[in-house]
């Protein structure tokens, strides 16, 4: 049986736009910054951002990413899998995320998921949104 947490209003003391996007800029000066798909950026340095650090604590992660959509049409990695735990914490917007082809689950802003290792899962942007994915690696 697959354990998929979903913990509705965990943290609503998110980042704002100019944290994530100061993160992004910072990143991209530093060489830490994907942009795979028009509108999709990924940022591999979050724990940098001050309202990360205290969720990183409390989930007792060590590494953080961010996941910008700016646009909704632009796209993720698609339905994928993860070799370690993910500890997924939405910010802004919404994003539907499919598990295994079948169960879905709706995440607004301030909202945590946690996926096992080894699930298939797939990402959604409903609107533009970013959201801050930590681990421990």
């Amino acid at each position: 049986m697959i354990q998929v947490k979903h913990i509705k209003s965990y943290n609503l003391n998110i980042p704002d736009w100019n944290e994530i996007i100061e993160n992004l800029n910072y990143s991209n000066e530093n060489d830490y910054i994907k942009n795979t798909n028009p509108g999709f950026f990924v940022s591999f340095n979050a724990q940098k951002i001050e309202k990360v650090k205290s969720v990183m604590k409390d989930l007792e992660c060590n590494t953080a990413h961010s996941y910008v959509n700016f646009l909704q049409s632009g796209g993720t990695y698609g339905n994928h899998k993860d070799t370690m735990l993910v500890k997924f914490w939405q910010g802004h917007g919404l994003t539907k995320w499919v598990i295994e082809n079948k169960d879905e689950y709706i995440l607004n802003p301030g909202d945590l998921i946690i996926i096992p290792i080894g699930v298939h899962h797939n990402v959604v942007p409903l609107t533009p949104r970013f959201g801050i994915s930590m681990a421990n690696e």
